[in-house]
């Protein structure tokens, strides 16, 4: 970056209010929907290249985009 005032007055244009997103939400004890059954959401393994559910009824992990869930609505803020 030449020039520091460069990127604060490219920023300052920038909305002012939070950001509202929608992201599927796995953590322990959550439900979720695989192979038309809901399952318990046990632990959460994230990889490299995955990112892996462990669901308890099943006994063993599942990639997260088989899964169904309903998404979770987070509030994006600086603090």
């Amino acid at each position: 970056m030449k020039n520091e005032s460069d990127f604060l007055h490219a920023t300052q244009d920038l909305p002012t209010g939070p950001a509202i997103v929608h992201l599927p939400l796995y953590r322990a004890g959550s439900r979720v929907g695989y192979q038309g059954r809901e399952y318990t959401v046990g632990h959460v393994v994230v990889t490299r290249s995955q990112l892996l559910v462990y669901l308890q009824e099943l006994g063993s992990s599942v990639d997260a985009d088989k899964l169904q869930v309903t998404p979770t609505r987070m509030v994006l803020q600086r603090s």
